[in-house]
């Protein structure tokens, strides 16, 4: 993957799901006393599905991103074979197993997410 691009789609995510809460914080400091109606009506609008939806894809890619990075860094022959010479022979089997881990984790957090809003 692209060093530089990796950094400035981590750094976008970050500050539209910095923005995204403002969002949703604003609504709730301006709404007070907060009620179920006046929450039932903004979080039915397609305007928050649309933008819900939107943070759920950045976040897990915000994530993948991270978590990448930490297992391209942490998880090689040197820095295992540091903790043990034989872990650094299945250095690659061990990233490979966190990947689809996280990737997996990742995917069934989008599925219930999206299951969650659009139903």
């Amino acid at each position: 993957m692209m060093g530089s691009t990796l950094f400035f789609i981590q750094r976008f995510s970050a500050l539209f799901l910095l923005g995204y809460s403002l969002w949703i914080m604003t609504f709730v400091f301006l709404n007070q006393p907060l009620e179920f109606t006046a929450w039932q009506i903004f979080t039915n609008q397609l305007e928050f599905l649309i933008l819900t939806t939107l943070v759920a894809f950045i976040s897990i890619l915000h994530a993948y991103i991270g978590l990448w990075t930490v297992g391209t860094d942490y998880f090689t022959s040197r820095t295992l074979g540091f903790l043990h010479p034989e872990l650094a022979k299945y250095a690659n089997l061990i990233r490979g197993i966190y990947t689809l881990i996280f990737c997996i984790v990742g995917l069934l957090i989008i599925f219930i997410i999206l299951l969650t809003i659009w139903s």
